[in-house]
């Protein structure tokens, strides 16, 4: 019992410090401040729900804990957030001015409509067709990929690494255009994303809950209103509304879809029925560890064992994963969850948790992960701020780079295991706009000028 009420008062510290510190920036947010809140989510709010529940879930039991242990996952987020902080604000003045959201998604409304809406068709179509013909889950467990992997066409499987960043691309692009129109055509917009975001987000509940908490962040940071307003009191009972009915509906049919396999359309429940059963939700969330238990896994081994790190290992395996088998058809690469389960002597399937960037530095390289981390964010950050900076005349190839970087910092849950999967996309973007910049080029010169 000790174990949840350290929980608890760590988490309640947590919270304070980010939401002292989200009201004094108020509302003029930047990309990192999106960082520091989607941060904030997972290691304050689901640690604070976390401790109400008195008993264990599926990994630990929290009620006879080490509180010092306990105390150094918070400590090693908040030490890597203000470092990350205080150095960003010694970033060039015009790397800060494109890193600020409402500017970004000035910018984004300019993104060729006719690529938006292909992209907008072409991702439902994609969802439905492999749903109906392969009916794969989202993360193929590797025994069932064992047996199906070789029958997937390749064009599915690389779809399928790309498909949640799309789909991020669209959503930043549907929003930019809602708050940027007038009228009908805002209307228009708001009924495209109300239509696009449950139907693409059905791969996994994190991705609707990613866009849906994203959504409200850009409308707050565009807006710059004040944010305690009666009004916005019936907007967040309507999120919640709409997580809820969204999960409830997502869990009745999730082991329908998500299976190997033609779906059976026969095992389908009542749609509305499914929407309103909340026990399925409710039991699903108490059971499902949170993102900062990974962190605890690791500093709890390490504060009893220190130096057991495994020297760069994940971080190896992560950046082989990311090569694409085009390229490397033998390659070979270990999972994450083999590596921890070897190192700290379980079944893989007991450390089956969120592999976020802080907790895969810690356990590759101890607490040199707060100087780690904090330069692989800044990296990015400001690769942004160039990025955004350089393809200013180009807002399609902006919005990509863009939506990339910024489903990267919200998806905390996983993304230490994406980090090199990222790096390799902002390549790509990068080859194609070079190729487009180029062939503008000679075009105009050879065809137009003449």
């Amino acid at each position: 019992m000790s174990g949840n009420i350290y929980l608890l008062l760590f988490s309640l510290i947590y919270i304070i410090i980010i939401a002292s510190y989200i009201l004094n920036k108020w509302p003029d947010f930047d990309v990192i401040d999106l960082f520091i809140i989607f941060v904030g989510l997972h290691f304050g709010l689901y640690p604070l729900i976390r401790s109400l529940h008195f008993g264990k879930d599926i990994i630990f039991d929290f009620r006879a804990v080490n509180p010092l242990a306990l105390g150094l996952v918070f400590v090693q987020v908040l030490g890597c957030l203000l470092i990350i902080r205080i150095i960003s604000l010694y970033f060039p003045k015009d790397i800060l001015k494109c890193l600020n959201l409402k500017y970004l998604l000035q910018q984004c409304s300019l993104i060729n409509k006719y690529i938006l809406f292909s992209l907008y068709i072409w991702l439902l179509l994609f969802l439905l067709i492999s749903y109906y013909k392969f009916g794969v889950r989202t993360y193929i467990m590797p025994d069932n990929f064992a047996i199906i992997g070789k029958e997937l066409p390749y064009w599915f499987t690389s779809m399928r690494t790309i498909y949640n960043m799309l789909a991020f691309f669209v959503l930043i692009g549907l929003f930019s255009n809602i708050v940027n129109s007038k009228r009908y055509y805002k209307l228009l917009w708001i009924i495209l994303t109300l239509v696009f975001v449950p139907t693409a987000t059905i791969y996994g509940r994190r991705y609707f809950i990613q866009m849906l908490i994203a959504s409200v962040i850009f409308w707050f940071a565009y807006t710059k209103e004040r944010l305690f307003r009666l009004r916005y009191l019936t907007v967040v009972l309507a999120v919640l509304g709409a997580f809820f009915f969204y999960s409830n509906f997502f869990q009745a049919y999730r082991f329908v879809f998500q299976t190997v396999g033609q779906v059976s359309s026969e095992k389908l429940q009542n749609p509305f029925s499914a929407a309103l059963d909340f026990k399925s939700t409710i039991s699903n969330l108490t059971q499902r560890p949170g993102t900062w238990e990974f962190n605890f896994l690791v500093i709890n081994h390490q504060f009893n064992q220190p130096g057991m790190t495994t020297n760069g290992k994940v971080t190896w395996e992560a950046l082989k994963s990311s090569i694409p088998r085009f390229f490397w058809p033998d390659k070979q690469f270990a999972l994450v969850d083999d590596i921890l389960a070897n190192l700290y002597a379980v079944h893989p399937k007991d450390i089956d948790i969120g592999k976020n960037l802080f907790g895969q530095a810690q356990v590759d390289y101890g607490y040199y992960s707060i100087i780690i981390v904090s330069a692989v964010i800044l990296l990015i950050t400001f690769t942004l701020g160039c990025l955004v900076r350089l393809t200013i005349n180009y807002p399609t190839f902006l919005g990509f780079f863009t939506a990339n970087i910024l489903f990267y910092l919200v998806n905390i849950e996983e993304n230490g295991n994406e980090i090199f999967f990222m790096f390799r996309y902002i390549f790509i973007i990068f080859m194609l706009w070079l190729i487009y910049v180029i062939g503008y080029k000679v075009i105009y010169i050879t065809i137009i000028r003449k």
